[in-house]
């Protein structure tokens, strides 16, 4: 009997599933993550071609999966608020033209976190950032410098890496051990030794980035967030029903945490800031809120427009860039989330973030009670860090910056939390079974 029908009937149908199988392929996802936190992480090496290429990534993205870009804005719909209230605030803006390119810019950072998050094989998003933090860590340890600090007994010099400035070394020293020890678990788990051992190793090199960048902010936070990540681990082993009440607990008590931090928070601050020898003015913090409280106090309801208080020739500006030493006037904020968001996007703008924080989170929190796993505790364990750290840092609506995207992808993790990764739909062309061959099981996206 000839075969040759056969064979070719096969190899059309090799050739028409290929395209399919190849967009739905991991590998993309874990290039994906790592290439788009890369290219954040690395702002200061590739300056202007950073929004080049995030650009050309978001554009490839989105042709590469066009099938899903629809799932994937219904389930980034809530957080996708934030960023076109602040790219819409041109219009009451002092300054249009900086809120609307500054805006798009954020839109655009948003965009990429949504898609690490919701868009994305869970498992191999999560390796990809963690790679990307790992080799930033490396890159750091070899090719970094250290700048001057008064640090008092603490010394006069702090590890900056290859960032601009000490603080940031720290924070990705902090977010890194988050995303290792999330990357080690899971390596256990799926018994994978060599993963678990690049983890560990990179664990260590972050920790040392961290200590030597000498920032209690991001000590503070990390130090309150891992133990979070290891109890929330542990709480696996428990039944869902106890779960749940450990998941209930969980939230009631960050929101108590947050709810009376101006109680406990900043004691804690002063001790740590006074143990590595820093001033009780948090460098410079108490004089910044206080300009920044006169801003509000101007434009409470809507604010001066998104990104539109930081720019050259206001003189506001300028004074602050005077009084904290800052040559280059840009790159400074007013360290501290709730105040940048009030002065930018005044009392509406703040609670619409809170609005999307708050019920995002407790979508995330209540998914990983349900059905926990290392993947999702680590996002959890990330926004924990994130929270501890917003009175004391401007987080989550800085254009092209790795942490806007972390903020974004933890948000949304849970809203598009697909249960078997990503599967494109089935291609209009692709022809029907044939007599004796089974119908070919398409999986299609699920949200939860």
């Amino acid at each position: 009997m000839n075969s040759a029908p056969t064979d070719l009937v096969i190899a059309r149908l090799a050739a028409v599933e290929r395209p399919a199988d190849l967009r739905a392929a991991k590998g993309y996802d874990q290039f994906f993550g790592f290439a788009a936190i890369s290219l954040m992480l690395f702002v200061p090496q590739l300056k202007s071609l950073t929004p080049l290429l995030l650009l050309v990534l978001l554009v490839f993205h989105c042709v590469w999966r066009r099938e899903d870009i629809p799932r994937l804005l219904r389930a980034s719909s809530l957080y996708l608020l934030l960023p076109l209230f602040a790219a819409t605030s041109w219009l009451w803006s002092v300054d249009p033209q900086a809120s609307r390119y500054y805006g798009i810019q954020f839109l655009i950072t948003a965009l990429i976190g949504c898609i690490v998050g919701a868009g994305l094989d869970r498992k191999a998003a999560m390796r990809g950032v963690f790679l990307a933090f790992a080799v930033y860590a490396f890159s750091s340890l070899v090719f970094g410098r250290s700048v001057t600090w008064g640090g008092g007994a603490m010394g006069n010099s702090a590890f900056a890496g290859l960032a601009q400035a000490k603080n940031t070394a720290g924070d990705c020293g902090a977010v890194g051990i988050i995303l290792s020890l999330t990357v080690l678990f899971d390596a256990i788990e799926e018994r994978k030794p060599w993963l678990a051992l690049l983890a560990l190793v990179a664990m260590g090199v972050q920790a040392e980035m961290l200590v030597a960048s000498r920032s209690s902010g991001a000590v503070l936070a990390v130090g309150i967030a891992v133990p979070l990540f290891l109890l929330w681990n542990v709480s696996r082993l428990f039944s869902k029903p106890a779960r749940v009440v450990t998941g209930v607990t969980a939230i009631l008590g960050i929101a108590t945490a947050v709810l009376t931090q101006h109680i406990w928070l900043p004691p804690l601050v002063e001790q740590m800031s006074r143990a590595m020898g820093k001033d009780s003015t948090l460098t410079g913090r108490t004089y910044l809120w206080g300009r920044a409280a006169a801003l509000i106090d101007e434009k409470p309801l809507l604010g001066v427009g998104y990104n539109a208080f930081w720019r050259k020739g206001n003189l506001d500006a300028e004074g602050l860039w005077r009084y904290a030493g800052i040559t280059s006037r840009s790159g400074f904020n007013f360290h501290s989330t709730p105040t940048e968001l009030l002065v930018h996007l005044g009392y509406a703008g703040l609670t619409l973030f809170v609005m999307v924080f708050v019920v995002l989170s407790i979508l995330l929190l209540v998914r990983t009670m349900i059905r926990p796993d290392a993947i999702m505790i680590g996002w959890c364990t990330l926004l924990t860090y994130e929270v501890v750290r917003m009175p004391f840092e401007s987080i989550g609506t800085g254009p092209f910056h790795y942490t806007t995207s972390l903020l974004a992808a933890g948000l949304v993790v849970s809203a598009g939390w697909l249960a078997r990764g990503y599967r494109p739909a089935p291609l209009s062309n692709r022809p029907r079974r044939f007599r004796g061959e089974r119908e070919p099981q398409l999986h299609t996206p699920r949200t939860a």
